[in-house]
């Protein structure tokens, strides 16, 4: 017996898929970091230190990382339309990112380039997770059988 296609509205209400949270989180710590990096902050890692002060790329990478963590935490606490608010705040995230790319594309910016491919696919992959319907059982947020009830 196969299930049929959430509608509309179970799509809208169902949590996003645990994969797509997990790369939002990722992205908006991701975008953290390289901002930081941007505004001049020397970070070690192990056998090298990152260095790129980039002042005109800095406060961007800071508000697309705001804004993909507001979308991680509303995934990740699974209220109603979360799916909306992460596909919304990965679409601007993709803009952004796409923008930074072709900024830096023509540039002698080997590193920005990767970067900016990197968190592009990762990017895409997560949306494209949030499209898809997913084939959970669970059931949407807000159901009544998914509330908790009080002993007393």
């Amino acid at each position: 017996m196969t299930a049929s296609p959430p509608s509309p509205e179970d799509y809208w209400q169902r949590r996003p898929p645990a994969s797509a949270r997990v790369l939002m989180a990722f992205t908006a710590a991701a975008f953290a970091v390289v901002s930081v990096v941007h505004f001049g902050v020397d970070v070690p890692i192990g056998f090298a230190t990152i260095s790129d002060s980039f002042p005109g790329a800095a406060p961007p990478e800071a508000v697309i990382a705001a804004v993909v963590a507001i979308g991680a935490v509303a995934a990740f606490a699974g209220r109603t339309r979360s799916r909306g608010i992460a596909l919304a705040t990965t679409a601007f995230a993709l803009l952004g990112t796409a923008y930074g790319l072709r900024i830096t594309v023509n540039s002698p910016r080997t590193g920005d380039v990767i970067y900016h491919l990197t968190v592009l696919a990762t990017l895409l992959v997560t949306f494209v997770l949030l499209l898809m319907p997913g084939r959970s059982r669970a059931r949407p947020v807000g159901d009544a059988r998914n509330e908790v009830r009080s002993s007393t």
